[in-house]
């Protein structure tokens, strides 16, 4: 067990390194975010220099005032979808600005649990993280004592703010906008664990036919390799996914729009069409819905919004310490267009 030291005594690293048993440049390259340590020891370094109050003195010689920087961290892959996330940071910046706060960009490495140098060296007064982050990897952001909210994610594990979408509920608006216009063999179309969003939407699909006592057919419900092939428009691997199928839905919800669209030009090298054939309605409300043949009704998203709620969140807490965090749900809304069709 890791005891506190004495009161009022300038820890250093050598105390850090006693504790686990460690050499002092091993402590050095762990909270220097430098090679030659692994993550595990990385991380059972700055716990312990969390316990000792190493990174409260730290903070306390190295951030005497506010540097008015906000660390935005997000993966890569994230950033490349330029249909939704651009609109997010751009709802960031535009917030951080009214502030007279800057904002510094950071691609998260599921590879490797970088911490940026920003954080690292105290000139950042929050953390924004824009979608999935390893709870390991969260756990040592916050050893670091900054603020931090999420967006479009939330760990179950390790207490955050969030600013999330209703997702549960949209698509059970969603869903029920098709039973309402006469659909009972109902299918989802989407990579239910590709991102915590898209699994809410296939509970809340689920939850609309449990409503109105319609089965859920798996045999009409596509829910894996669907993100990557979505996200380069590649129709073609869909088609291929759907050209067996003995038995299609009359409507497909989708898990988003991006989905929704690559699903559409599939069904249109199949000869299907939309809506005649099958009905489409997809999720977010992003750019591509009125260009697509026909333009896809959805469940509209502010995605500007996510992103201003999140800064303003997070001012909250950098504040004010004691600020309790919030998970806030923005809600949507339903962008009917020409993709649903009424049937008897």
């Amino acid at each position: 067990m890791v005891l506190p030291m004495e009161k009022n005594k300038k820890i250093r690293l050598k105390d850090i390194a006693d504790k686990l048993g460690i050499s002092v440049n091993a402590v050095s390259l762990a909270l220097n975010n430098k090679v030659g340590v692994s993550d595990e020891t990385r991380l059972k370094v700055l716990r312990v220099a969390d316990t000792l109050g190493y990174l409260d003195q730290c903070k306390a010689s190295g951030r005497k005032h506010h540097y008015n920087n906000i660390c935005v961290m997000l993966e890569e892959k994230v950033f490349k979808d330029t249909r939704f996330y651009p609109k997010v940071i751009l709802g960031i910046e535009n917030e951080a600005k009214i502030n007279n706060y800057d904002t510094i960009i950071n691609f998260i490495s599921k590879e490797r649990y970088d911490i940026p140098l920003s954080i690292e060296r105290g000139k950042v007064d929050g953390i924004i993280v824009i979608g999935h982050i390893d709870d390991e990897y969260l756990k040592m952001l916050k050893s670091f004592k900054i603020p931090i909210i999420l967006v479009d994610y939330a760990s179950m594990s390790v207490n955050t703010g969030a600013v999330l979408t209703q997702n549960i509920p949209g698509a059970f608006k969603a869903t029920e906008y098709l039973i309402k216009n006469g659909h009972r063999d109902i299918g989802f179309f989407g990579e239910i664990d590709a991102a915590m969003s898209f699994y809410e939407r296939w509970l809340g699909f689920n939850m609309a036919l449990k409503h109105y006592n319609i089965h859920v057919l798996t045999e009409l419900c596509i829910t894996e390799n669907v993100e990557e092939n979505a996200l380069q428009n590649n129709y073609m691997a869909i088609a291929d996914m759907l050209k067996d199928k003995e038995k299609y839905p009359t409507a497909w919800f989708c898990a988003n729009d991006s989905a929704a669209a690559v699903l559409i030009n599939a069904l249109k090298y199949l000869g299907k069409k939309v809506p005649d054939d099958i009905s489409v309605i997809g999720f977010d409300d992003i750019d591509i819905c009125a260009m697509t043949e026909p333009q896809l009704t959805t469940m509209h998203i502010n995605m500007v919004e996510m992103g201003t709620a999140a800064v303003k969140e997070l001012l909250q807490s950098i504040q004010n310490p004691n600020y309790m965090q919030r998970h806030i749900r923005l809600p949507v809304r339903l962008e009917e267009r020409d993709s649903v069709k009424y049937i008897e």
